[in-house]
């Protein structure tokens, strides 16, 4: 996967971080935060797509309409690239056959690894109606899902990709994996009897994460499809459920800005699934 992509991403591993616990036993990916030189994105344009949870029609349009084949543009996705919807490896096969394109791992990205290790370990496993489109993959999807970065840093346009979320106050090394895949709110512990701001999957607990952020990168996110589009003076969320019967929603920035210069959407050929 790195390889296909090397003509425009260099990946940066830096040599400080730790040995992270990657969610449920899960291979860590590799590099589990990437970095993209400036030289990948200079004089570029971003496109940044939210959750397409295979909604391939629906994203081949959005592609079209963003014109996030030219080649002067670099496209991230937010996670959340497979499961629930029609057309989960077709999405994979596409994102993956894009040069100018990469992903952060979603929650869901995660979940299908886990069945496909399931699998390995029990050749009768059932699996769920939305995992069978694993049935006709191969290792070359598999190996594409399980190197997907837990973020995406831009530092030369100060932006940073993540799938759900990250704690405030905490630094990027001392995230957790699993906030960064499933977290929707963060809620404050006492600091002499917890560690201060927690994250959350519940968005019932605490606050929405995004709202309480405060930098220094302005943070692009999906994963919470029921606040829809989320715009935060430093985060922006980007999960509007397409596969729910809502839309696709896809943040356009312009060369040399941190900030989308405009919203496309493109909305849902059918409800793919109920929430």
């Amino acid at each position: 996967m790195i390889a296909l992509l090397s003509t425009i991403i260099s990946c940066v591993v830096n040599p400080s971080v730790p040995s992270i616990s990657p969610n449920h036993g899960l291979p860590t990916p590799q590099p589990p935060y990437m970095t993209l030189d400036e030289d990948v994105v200079e004089g570029k344009r971003i496109v940044i797509i939210g959750d397409v949870h295979g909604c391939y029609d629906e994203l081949q349009e959005m592609l079209d309409l963003t014109g996030a084949r030219r080649n002067d543009t670099v496209v991230l996705f937010v996670g959340d690239l497979v499961n629930k919807g029609p057309k989960s490896k077709e999405v994979v096969n596409l994102v993956r056959s894009m040069k100018n394109a990469q992903s952060v791992r979603g929650n869901h990205d995660e979940a299908v690894l886990r069945e496909y290790a399931n699998r390995e370990k029990d050749s009768n496993h059932v699996l769920r109606d939305k995992y069978e489109w694993i049935t006709a993959s191969d290792k070359s999807e598999r190996d594409f899902l399980t190197n997907l970065p837990y973020t995406i840093t831009v530092p030369s346009r100060n932006i940073l990709i993540v799938h759900a979320g990250l704690v405030p106050g905490k630094q990027l090394l001392q995230q957790k994996t699993q906030d960064m895949v499933t977290m929707r709110n963060a809620f404050f512990t006492d600091y002499f009897d917890g560690n201060g701001w927690q994250g959350t999957s519940s968005g019932d607990v605490g606050y929405p994460w995004a709202s309480l952020w405060t930098g220094p990168h302005h943070v692009y996110f999906g994963h919470d499809a029921k606040r829809k589009l989320q715009l935060y003076d430093y985060a922006t969320g980007l999960d509007t459920g397409c596969v729910y019967g809502g839309c696709l929603t896809a943040a356009v920035l312009d060369p040399n800005v941190n900030v989308p210069v405009e919203f496309v959407t493109v909305n849902a050929q059918a409800i793919y699934r109920q929430k």
